[in-house]
């Protein structure tokens, strides 16, 4: 996407450091990682016995620090409608990270 049709930071002078910090207060220091302008969260959901990994955008992390959003609704992807990347851009929205092996289905062939 050009620079130019890119949407503005809503929050430019809230940097990485002050939002990974805020993140660690909110979900616990060992919750939170970056990795190349990636933010991870590693989440208890309710009722849930594994824990599940929900991968940001830093502009998303910098939404989450700045509105209250649960970790049920980050898992289920229930984001409000000013989430940045919006829902007519799915390839910007976050994606829940797998938390494990999945069973695969078979199907036989004749």
């Amino acid at each position: 996407m050009p620079a130019a049709d890119r949407p503005t930071d809503p929050y430019p002078l809230m940097r990485l450091d002050y939002v990974l910090e805020a993140l660690k207060l909110r979900f616990g220091t060992d919750n939170v990682m970056e990795d190349k302008g990636r933010v991870t969260l590693k989440l208890k959901y309710p009722g849930g016995q594994a824990p599940a990994f929900v991968s940001l955008m830093v502009e998303q992390a910098k939404f989450l620090v700045a509105h209250s959003i649960s970790a049920r609704d980050l898992v289920d992807e229930n984001y409000p409608p000013s989430w940045p990347g919006g829902p007519d851009s799915p390839s910007q929205l976050a994606r829940f990270a797998r938390k494990g092996a999945e069973p695969v289905s078979f199907t036989p062939t004749d």
